[in-house]
């Protein structure tokens, strides 16, 4: 018998487990076993992990793309991972070296200013660098700051790391304008990042005899660019770090037909041969900088380096550009034309691109690796050009805002109704109602016989709450009550019917008028869902000063309930989402409130519902790992509630973890067949973000030949034939839906946006017009003024387009929608009433 050989598995030092301050970061230990070892299987690292914590971070890992798990259940880091595992060391072998704005800045106490030198000049900052010494922001001005900076893109935040954008890069250097920084002195204070770098680079490059003030250049530009950091927990010798910058510097096309072989380098300059193989293919092949470096071969075996954004990459950028040009627009001149003598292809441009190239860049020896090269170059550029362009056209700006914004108010008929989607206050915040289903066992006495009619119970029951609104049926509602005991308990039913309708100022009115904060009954609980719902209705108008007594009085009067624990959460989880008080909420999240709630609570579907709350306001504060976290454990102890699968959808997508939804979404049209619309829409919406556009189209038409009576479900067609580029379909479908309903706005305001897409803006400007003749409180009228504002400015009627512009903000700010969807059409109007005064500007 042949035993079979097994590597052992390399594990970490026993101080990895038993830290002498806090606990184990298994990340870390994680991906360490993994970067130090080819590939480990599960028992691998089960023999250091426990299972239930191995894998919640195996999962965690796969979900952010730091590990890859193969057939045979073995475990394999990637380069995103080794990226993360650099980082999580560098922290542990003694954290990071800062640099901090000058003088001149911190002295004027801009602190968006501050904030937007820090992200430039490190490669990302915590949250704690900005608190402490030199800079020692508050905590306050810290929040509004960052948050304006985020807001407007500036400053991205991922895993607790605050980095610079590419707009934010532009923004830095318009701010550095603001102060007396001549250019000299601007690079004075880059010169102060690499003045500890110095010395070395200059022994060195006298140890090596470094003499060349082009390879001394390149060197000194890699050196500042690619942090050795990053790679100093695997790489330990800081001058093979150098060497194998040294080695990049050296093999670049502007020294051919001068090269220099690994194995020559590591001879004459002292560094093992595997180790520069292999961190130059770490660099080039594997990207582990952000720092992009290109290739050129030269048969058999020579390689010429440079890098992304450097002098030849930037020529070469221009000439390619302005030859693909000239090939797409001359050919579209003539292509009808029998005048151009000598046909432009692809073939010929390419000849032309080589022989500038060759001319002004590189080395005539050069021209054939170039030629090969060329063709990954131009497909590089193309999707860098594509991804980074300036949305210039209506087309550009639309298509990745409106299009991509996936109408789910369209799932439900709401063609007419009393939902109040413009607030009369000025501005105006979402909040899922279905929070208030915690207040029922409060309220179960409503439903007993005699008090509510059966079919006011059946349509709140089926949440549709403006039929249950109705004048005539609410009033016989109210006055079938037998036991008369003030209906406090019907009023508060009623109220919350008012919050699902969005008409909080009524709700209000009504429960103030019967709830004296003075003359509360502690042994009355009905009080308790009454502060709750009062609560809720002056989180929702932002008026937290309110929403936070209601939340004491509700503690003072009822200290053994988890509601008002709850309520309290509630009310600072939605401050500290939409910043009502900034002071406040960098104090407060509400999450402990809300624990403390959740370990009271005894009943199964409260607690759930707790859970629920809690994933909301972590899901909207972007902290998805804990959000699914508490919509596990909500699912865990109320598995029928479809509010809580579709929450956890919603964190899923985030994640892009299209598969795991498609199998929930399957399962839950099963078990939910009264909500099968709504979950097959979610499906194939799915199946469109995974680029099977015509599965979810299949899906969309089967849900028609079904359901032939929802006009609605022909508007998600539209939707879809429109990803499928279907011109003719779209147009066809759209127009016999407004023949057959010519009445109903929603289908004109569709027509508008269609007409939009395809550039027709004066035709798409009467569709929007008569949209809000037809429709001017509907659900999407913000939407429709802003685009009218739009095609206003397309036709350079630019008085009409601020108008509807700003009419369109106005209507945003109070509209009943969702922060992410508010802050999107409110980035439209800025961009474009921004287009409009620099038009002006520029006359």
């Amino acid at each position: 018998m042949v035993n079979k050989l097994v590597n052992p598995c390399n594990y970490p030092p026993d101080d990895f487990f038993n830290p002498l301050i806090g606990k184990p970061n298994y990340e870390y230990i994680i991906l360490w076993i993994l970067s130090n070892n080819e590939v480990c299987s599960w028992s691998d690292l089960k023999e250091k992990v426990n299972k239930s914590t191995l894998s919640i971070y195996l999962n965690r890992l796969k979900r952010t793309g730091f590990i890859l798990k193969s057939e045979f259940n073995e475990y394999k880091i990637t380069s995103k991972g080794r990226e993360r595992y650099y980082e999580l060391g560098q922290v542990k072998k003694g954290g990071r070296k800062l640099s901090y704005p000058p003088r001149v800045i911190l002295n004027k106490r801009n602190y968006d200013h501050t904030i937007l030198w820090m992200v430039y000049n490190n490669n990302f900052c915590k949250w704690a660098d900005f608190l402490e010494e030199p800079l020692s922001i508050n905590q306050s001005s810290l929040s509004k700051n960052m948050n304006i900076l985020m807001d407007k893109g500036f400053v991205a935040k991922e895993n607790k790391e605050y980095r610079i954008t590419r707009p934010g890069k532009s923004q830095y250097s318009k701010m550095l304008s603001f102060y007396e920084l001549d250019r000299q002195s601007i690079l004075e204070e880059e010169s102060k990042r690499i003045a500890d770098l110095t010395n070395k680079t200059t022994t060195f490059f006298e140890s090596f005899q470094i003499k060349d003030r082009d390879i001394q250049f390149r060197f000194l530009n890699s050196v500042l660019r690619l942090e050795y950091e990053k790679i100093k927990t695997v790489l330990k010798d800081e001058d093979d770090f150098r060497k194998i910058l040294l080695f990049l510097a050296m093999n670049h096309p502007e020294e051919y037909p001068e090269y220099i072989s690994t194995e020559d380098f590591s001879k004459k300059f002292g560094i093992k041969q595997t180790t520069l193989d292999y961190y130059i293919d770490e660099i080039v092949e594997s990207q582990i900088y952000p720092i992009k470096f290109f290739k050129l071969t030269v048969p058999p075996d020579k390689y010429f380096y440079f890098q992304s954004d450097e002098k030849i990459e930037m020529m070469l950028r221009v000439i390619i550009v302005e030859h693909i040009t000239k090939f797409t627009y001359l050919n579209k001149l003539f292509e009808n034309s029998s005048d151009l003598i000598l046909p432009l292809n692809m073939s010929t441009t390419v000849d032309a691109i080589l022989e500038e190239a060759c001319q002004n860049i590189f080395d005539e020896g050069l021209k054939r690796s170039l030629r090969k090269f060329l063709p990954d170059y131009i497909n590089y550029l193309a999707y860098k050009i594509e991804r980074e362009k300036k949305l210039v056209g209506i087309s550009d700006k639309l298509e990745a805002i409106i299009w991509q914004d996936f109408p789910d108010i369209l799932q439900a008929d709401i063609t007419k109704n009393q939902y109040q989607f413009i607030s009369e206050s000025e501005m105006n915040y979402f909040i899922d109602t279905s929070i208030l289903e915690v207040l029922q066992p409060y309220l179960a006495s409503c439903f007993k016989p005699g008090k509510l009619k059966p079919k006011i119970q059946n349509y709140i029951q089926s949440e549709e709450y403006d039929k249950a609104l109705t004048l005539e049926e609410i009033g016989k509602a109210f006055s079938t009550s037998k036991e008369k005991i003030k209906d406090l308990d019907l009023n508060v039913v009623k109220s919350i019917i008012l919050c699902h309708l969005n008409r909080n100022k009524e709700s209000i009115e009504l429960l103030e008028n019967k709830i004296k904060l003075s003359l509360i009954d502690g042994e009355d609980e009905i009080y308790a869902p009454g502060l709750f719902v009062l609560a809720f209705s002056y989180t929702a108008l932002g008026d937290l000063e309110n929403a936070l007594k209601m939340g004491d009085k509700a503690i003072e009067i009822f200290p053994e309930h988890t509601l008002p624990y709850a309520l309290k959460g509630f009310v600072y989880g939605y401050n500290k989402i939409y910043l009502f008080d900034a002071e406040i909420a960098d104090k407060e999240d509400g999450l402990s409130y809300l624990e403390k709630a959740i370990n009271m609570e005894s009943n199964k579907l409260i607690k759930a519902r707790y859970f629920h709350l809690e994933s909301q306001i972590l899901l909207e504060l972007n902290n998805f790992d804990d959000a699914l976290l508490s919509i596990d454990n909500a699912l865990k102890l109320s598995p029928k509630t479809l509010d809580f699968h579709n929450t956890k959808i919603r964190i899923l997508l985030y994640f892009d973890q299209f598969e795991d939804i498609i199998i929930i979404l399957n399962k839950l049209i099963d078990e939910f067949p009264e909500a099968e619309r709504n979950l097959k829409i979610k499906k194939a919406y799915v199946l469109k973000e995974m680029k099977d556009i015509e599965g979810g189209l299949d899906i969309i038409n089967e849900l028609i030949e079904k359901y032939p009576e929802d006009n609605n479900l022909m508007l998600n067609k539209i939707y879809w034939l429109q990803y499928l580029d279907e011109k003719e379909k779209v147009f066809t479908t759209i127009e016999d839906l407004i023949a057959k309903n010519p009445e109903l706005g929603i289908y004109h305001d569709t027509y508008g946006e269609i007409l939009m897409n395809f550039e027709e803006y004066k035709e798409a400007k009467t569709e929007f017009l008569k949209t809000i003749e037809l429709a001017s409180d509907e659900w999407y009228i913000n939407q429709t003024y802003i685009k009218l504002g739009i095609c206003f400015k397309e036709l350079e009627d630019y008085d009409s387009a601020i108008e509807n512009l700003s009419k369109g903000q106005e209507y945003t700010n109070k509209c009943f929608c969702d922060l992410e969807t508010k802050k999107r059409w409110l980035a439209i109007v800025k961009l474009y009433l921004d287009e409009i005064e620099q038009l002006d500007s520029d006359f």
